[in-house]
């Protein structure tokens, strides 16, 4: 899938997008058609209320019949209130007339609030779905999609797009069903009242259609901008929020303000452009319709003037009508200016669904994966574009047991060839193999079962303690926790926190020190009890006393497993059974510590510049240990600090 901001390349017809949108309506028909019905008997019982103004004006002007004796608006008065209604006592049919105009409308106000009681409930049914739906694909999406799309971009269509997107739910059942139902029963009734003037009524209404459908095809357009436009200030919102100690740090705070304020300005002027198109619908059919009412009003004069075809009290309740037409004529021709927003948002959100998900993409079929003897990486390669290969022709094997440690510069590769392993990303030439089998014939939940993970940025929820050591294995019993934190060198902090085990961690685990964090994800990773572990430089933020005791406890803990150690400071990684080295996404070296500083190649000189050697004789191992004594006292001295 593209980048999110590069919408209009995967933009979906709006035909498409009705049908799709009301999938997620179809849970819910009973309460659509309860609204339907509902709104379809207000509807009737409004015009019916106006219907009863023929008699009222008949007995007002003196004519001598209270009901047209011939017509279909005769008879159907004649069989609703006919026996109401008595010429010899003008006085009290109108009086039986008004109390049932009073009790219609009554009527017509509880059906419409029930409609709107239902149809609340219905729409907000109906994005709940497309939220929880859009939220479970965004889950299941490839690695891969969650590095070419801003975090703010993405937050944008979960919450505020699937909001927006209920607009079409809204108004075509809140407002435009009413409306529908209400130009339904009155055209009826206009129909019944004359049919001559009813299909001058109706001329109009191509034209009308016909007027706004730029404006509607610009609307579009210009909301997808808006919700770009969006996103991309949630996305600044974000970056500068999460990094404000660094903005702080260095003054920026003015320049911050400004990139805010300028995308803030642009959405603004955008909204306003989209403002203006929005509001031309209603005035243009407002002032089209009023050319119809004038229009009928003359033909209407000739057929009760010249014709005589028709009364004057049927003429003014057919002008009624008409006007009565004009309110859910104006609704229905704004409705779908007002849904291209939403038509806008549910475009956004059909991108995000229409990506693949990692299990849509996955081919692997075994769901026994195990396991025992070794791990081998055939001739793979790995290419993120054309122009962009991140690692060529790697091949080694890592037997059970085995500390494997990955060296290199930035950008050597080592990540990319770690995200192999659990099948974040596949190799674009090669395989890799456990125990003789390609990891792509196993289904990606049995073989991410196999591998524990843990990164120099630890994640951590806003939840307890104990939902977050326990997240890879939620059924964990206290005794395990216990274990598994003791052995991170963890459970001390732990038990001194206010509440314990079930004290909140707050965002990112911000209540806790860098270090009490890193032994945390640690604990996690031990907690799962995997086969391999990932560790991406895993120690790195504790003070040099917890390195020495986790150290020892994944020493201790991990015998049988197999690790791979991304390593940016060499000494934690001496004792490694073996050390790739990789230089831009080629395996240049391979071996033991003191093989490859015997080499005096790549490795030695990597570890000679780490702690400032000129060359990588055989002293090295001496001048290590000093440099890393030296780093231990550094850190005696910061863990002081942090405790304070």
């Amino acid at each position: 899938m593209a980048d999110l901001r590069t919408t209009g390349a995967l933009r979906t017809p709006a035909p498409q997008l009705w049908p799709r949108l009301w999938r997620f309506v179809g849970p819910h028909k009973a309460k659509l058609v309860a609204v339907v019905l509902l709104n379809a008997a207000a509807a009737f019982a409004d015009v019916f209320s106006f219907t009863l103004l023929v008699p009222f004006f008949n007995a007002f002007f003196g004519v001598e019949n209270l009901i047209p004796t011939s017509g279909a608006i005769g008879r159907v008065l004649n069989a609703t209130i006919g026996f109401l209604l008595d010429d010899a006592h003008r006085l009290a049919s109108l009086t039986n007339v008004m109390l049932i105009v009073i009790g219609a409308v009554t009527l017509k106000n509880v059906l419409i609030w029930l409609s709107g009681q239902v149809g609340v409930q219905l729409q907000e049914y109906v994005v709940r779905d497309l939220r929880a739906r859009l939220y479970a694909h965004l889950l299941r999406l490839p690695l891969p999609w969650f590095t070419r799309n801003k975090v703010g971009q993405v937050i944008s269509r979960v919450l505020a797009d699937t909001g927006t997107a209920k607009t079409v739910v809204t108004e075509l059942v809140t407002r435009s069903l009413w409306s529908a139902a209400q130009l339904i029963a009155t055209l009826v009734a206009m129909f019944t009242t004359s049919w001559r003037l009813s299909l001058a009524a109706l001329v109009i209404a191509p034209i009308t259609i016909g007027a706004i459908q730029p404006v509607l095809r610009k609307l579009r357009k210009g909301y997808s901008r808006l919700g770009n436009e969006q996103g991309e200030m949630t996305s600044l919102v974000q970056e500068v929020v999460s990094g404000v100690r660094l903005v702080k740090s260095y003054r920026a705070e003015g320049r911050e303000e400004q990139k805010f304020v300028e995308r803030n300005n642009a959405f603004a002027r955008g909204f306003v452009r989209v403002g203006r198109l929005a509001l031309l619908s209603g005035p243009v059919t407002e002032t089209l319709a009023t050319f119809t009412a004038v229009a009928i009003l003359r033909y209407g004069a000739e057929l009760v003037m010249v014709q005589g075809t028709l009364t004057g009290a049927e003429l003014m309740v057919f002008l009624v009508q008409v006007m009565r037409l004009l309110q859910p004529l104006k609704q229905l021709s704004q409705a779908p200016a007002a849904a291209q927003q939403s038509l806008a948002s549910a475009e956004r959100i059909f991108e995000i669904l229409d990506a693949r998900t990692e299990t849509a993409l996955d081919t692997g079929t075994r769901a026994d994966a195990s396991f025992t003897r070794d791990v081998t990486f055939d001739g793979v390669t790995f290419a993120y574009d054309r122009d962009g290969v991140a690692l060529r022709d790697i091949s080694f094997t890592a037997r059970k047991g085995d500390v494997i440690a990955l060296v290199g510069a930035s950008g050597a590769g080592k990540s990319t060839l770690v995200d192999l392993l659990p099948r974040f990303i596949d190799p674009t030439a090669g395989r890799i193999l456990l125990d003789d089998v390609d990891v792509r014939t196993f289904r990606l939940d049995a073989l991410r079962s196999l591998i524990g993970i843990v990164s120099q940025d630890t994640v951590l929820f806003n939840d307890t303690v104990r939902a977050n050591v326990a997240f890879g294995r939620p059924d964990a019993t206290q005794d395990q926790l216990d274990a598994a934190a003791g052995a991170a060198n963890a459970l001390g902090f732990i038990r001194s926190l206010p509440q314990g085990w079930d004290t909140n961690l707050g965002e990112r685990g911000t209540r806790l020190s860098g270090g009490q964090r890193q032994r945390l994800a640690i604990a996690r990773a031990l907690l799962s009890d995997p086969p391999i572990l990932i560790l991406d430089e895993a120690t790195s933020a504790l003070d040099a006393e917890s390195e020495r005791l986790v150290q020892e406890a994944i020493d201790r803990l991990l015998a049988g497993r197999t690790v791979f150690v991304i390593a940016h400071r060499l000494a934690t990684i001496q004792h490694a059974d073996r050390i790739l080295v990789l230089d831009q996404g080629q395996l240049v070296e391979e071996g033991t510590h003191a093989s490859l500083l015997a080499r005096c190649g790549a490795y030695a000189r990597l570890h000679a510049l780490q702690f400032d050697r000129r060359d990588g004789d055989s002293g090295a191992a001496d001048d290590a240990e000093r440099a890393a004594d030296e780093r231990a006292a550094s850190l005696a001295t910061l863990t002081e600090t942090d405790a304070r």
